[in-house]
């Protein structure tokens, strides 16, 4: 199930965003794609988890305030 992420700058390391998101979930795969604007970088995730279990941690991902920004997360449907 993939999870895409955004919301936090693009100087944010991948060893970063795997410290934060192991509270939530095991990631298998971690793709940080940059945008135009630092603040247009997102990642997509790859966890092995349920379509209940991955939206449960966009849930808690969503509104969460790291690195002085909110970050966003949903779960992808393809």
């Amino acid at each position: 199930m993939n999870i895409i992420l955004a919301g936090f700058t693009s100087d944010v390391t991948e060893a970063e965003l795997r410290e934060l998101l192991s509270r939530y979930a095991e990631v298998d795969e971690l793709e940080i794609i940059p945008g135009d604007l630092p603040e247009q970088t997102v990642a997509i995730l790859t966890v092995e988890a349920s379509n209940a279990e991955a939206h449960w941690v966009s849930r808690r991902l969503t509104g969460l305030y790291w690195h002085g920004h909110s970050l966003r997360a949903y779960v992808s449907l393809f």
